[in-house]
């Protein structure tokens, strides 16, 4: 009898110790199912729109207060806190490239008010991200898969699983957008070097202050205002300034340099230094992109979205010898929060995107 006794606790043993490991693993298996939810559910939510145009709905808090505490001054920071952060501290590449862009605001017959925007880069897919923070304004923006090493000629494609999880990163890597409150923001390169302000206020990236101004910004004097509070760090061997516009019809221009911010109220911008002493608000001569714009406005003061995109095209960049071209332009309705989108110059095809796309 008592080595059926045993033999029954030792059954009992097992059966318990059995259990409690299905638990502890059912357990486990229910908390890293919260914690990659919202990783794999953004990653899973990428979507082939048509040519290189993609869309991604972010749905994972990416933590832009530890941001904004972390003092980034670099690219190589930046990527470290969201490889950190976001890939368990798998480290990705950047690829950092100079690009030729233009920016514009223009009233439309209705009242209302456009942006629109050119990137050139080349070579690669074009991301429209849909993000919707607990603690900041929805909003959607654009990222260029190659400056995080994704699509085009590079090794991961963006529906692959590699270059779905490097997508992780994309909050921190727009460089045009627009919330829903109105207000756009697009960082644009000039032929100057990098930019970096050392004071006692905190340090972020460029490609962070288009982040933190589209969560939290409903107009461009509160845009200037969140500026205005921390170190600007630009990157790439180049110095950026960021076109700032609201559905009031307000733009203006943020520049930093001599560890100062300036601010220069204009409805364009391209690729030069607008709060030059020596040019005192006439920029007619610094950029044909400019004046091209300058002499369009000025002759036809209210466009629609189609108008908006033919000064985009007439704009547009294309030099084969630094393979570089428009890989967007983008004309955003600062009223309904929706954008069209043209990609790789196709501007016989244009993608219409709103909140209910992603």
């Amino acid at each position: 009898m008592k080595t059926a006794d045993n033999r029954s606790k030792t059954k009992k043993i097992i059966k318990i110790t059995a259990l409690s490991l299905v638990g502890l693993i059912l357990i486990g298996v229910i908390v890293a199912g919260i914690i990659l939810y919202g990783r794999i559910a953004s990653m899973l939510s990428i979507k082939h729109v048509g040519d290189d145009l993609y869309t991604m709905n972010f749905q994972q808090d990416y933590h832009l207060d530890k941001a904004l505490d972390a003092h980034i001054k670099n690219e190589n920071d930046l990527l470290r806190f969201v490889c950190d952060d976001m890939l368990f501290g798998y480290q990705l590449d950047a690829v950092p490239e100079k690009y030729a862009c233009s920016a514009f605001i223009t009233p439309t017959p209705d009242g209302e008010y456009l942006v629109g925007r050119n990137f050139g880069l080349g070579g690669s897919d074009t991301l429209c991200l849909y993000t919707h923070p607990n603690d900041g304004y929805a909003s959607m923006s654009t990222v260029s898969t190659d400056m995080i090493s994704v699509g085009g000629d590079n090794e991961y494609g963006t529906l692959s699983f590699f270059g779905r999880a490097a997508l992780l990163s994309a909050p921190y890597m727009c460089v045009d957008g627009m919330n829903e409150k109105g207000l756009s923001a697009s960082l644009l390169d000039m032929d100057l070097g990098e930019t970096h302000m050392y004071s006692d206020r905190p340090d972020i990236t460029v490609t962070m202050a288009i982040r933190l101004i589209l969560d939290r910004a409903a107009s461009v004097d509160e845009a200037i205002g969140l500026l205005e509070q921390y170190n600007i760090h630009s990157g790439h061997g180049w110095t950026q300034h960021i076109f700032i516009a609201d559905a009031s019809g307000d733009a203006a221009v943020a520049e930093w340099y001599n560890d100062k911010m300036r601010v220069v109220k204009s409805p364009i911008c391209t690729n030069f230094r607008m709060s030059d002493k020596f040019l005192e608000g006439d920029f007619s001569g610094q950029c044909d992109r400019f004046d091209l714009l300058d002499n369009a406005l000025k002759e036809k003061p209210k466009n629609t979205a189609e108008d908006s995109m033919k000064l985009l095209e007439a704009v547009k960049q294309e030099d084969p010898v630094y393979n570089m071209f428009t890989e967007w332009s983008v004309v955003y309705d600062l009223t309904d929060f929706s954008a069209d989108y043209v990609v790789n110059m196709d501007y016989g095809t244009v993608y219409h995107l709103d909140p209910k796309d992603f």
